[in-house]
């Protein structure tokens, strides 16, 4: 039953009903032969572990760093006002870790995002850290920036924000391990000295199996994340920052 389950999850669920219809369009239709080939091999091949593997890979490889800083901060990735946790699973795995971070080495922790829509990320993480310090006894010296939309207002609003509370620019730079490169490209451009705190690794370190290669949505929108960061880099690129990691 349990491999029953799993080959309808790849043959009936999204991804793999789009790509197999793509492939069964390619040999049936009279026309766009190749295009419908072509977008059924492309929309499988980013919907299979090893892929997913290769895309992450050169996003996740961060030199560790035994260094000290003097300030905290955890980049937005997400929330839902509705939710009791308000912050997204991404966004909560960079909350958690820099609580971690700030408690253990009693640092002021700042926490930087505002969106598009009310209440704005940080009011919500604001939520979400109350609720940590409430259940867990604790107090920590939080700032909260709530204008940015990226990450490039990430670092320019939290560097006004440090100026202006007299903290430290040598930081813990805490958000996802994909995110973490173009995120140090970006802080270094506005004069952080990074000590990068990357958490919520995708790369799947094991051996291969049958089903790694079978299209699966997680893989998908992972590779989506890894192509996203690559473009993301490549823009930084042509607007002039030092692609220095």
């Amino acid at each position: 039953m349990y491999i029953i389950s799993k080959l309808f999850t790849y043959i009936f669920l999204p991804p793999a009903i789009f790509i197999w219809s793509l492939i069964l369009s390619s040999i049936f239709s009279k026309k766009f032969k190749l295009l419908f080939f072509s977008l059924g091999i492309s929309f499988y091949l980013l919907s299979i572990t090893p892929i997913s593997n290769i895309l992450l890979k050169p996003l996740e490889k961060i030199s560790k760093s035994t260094q000290k800083a003097d300030t905290v901060i955890v980049l937005s990735g997400g929330s839902n006002p509705n939710d009791i946790l308000k912050s997204s699973p991404d966004a909560f795995k960079r909350l958690t870790y820099g609580i971690i971070l700030a408690k253990q080495n009693n640092l002021p922790l700042i926490f930087t995002g505002g969106g598009t829509k009310k209440p704005t990320e940080a009011y919500n993480a604001k939520k979400d850290i109350e609720l940590f310090e409430k259940t867990f006894n604790f107090k920590l010296k939080t700032y909260y920036e709530n204008k940015a939309l990226d990450t490039v207002q990430n670092a320019k609003y939290t560097k006004n924000l440090i100026k202006k509370e007299h903290l430290s620019n040598k930081i813990y730079l805490v958000t996802s391990a994909y995110h973490m490169k173009r995120s140090i490209i970006i802080f270094k451009h506005f004069g952080f000295k990074i000590i990068p705190k990357p958490v919520g690794f995708l790369v799947k370190q094991r051996q291969y199996n049958f089903y790694d290669f079978l299209p699966q949505i997680g893989n998908f929108i992972n590779s989506y994340k890894a192509i996203h960061e690559y473009f993301g880099i490549l823009s930084l690129y042509f607007r002039g920052y030092k692609l220095s990691f």
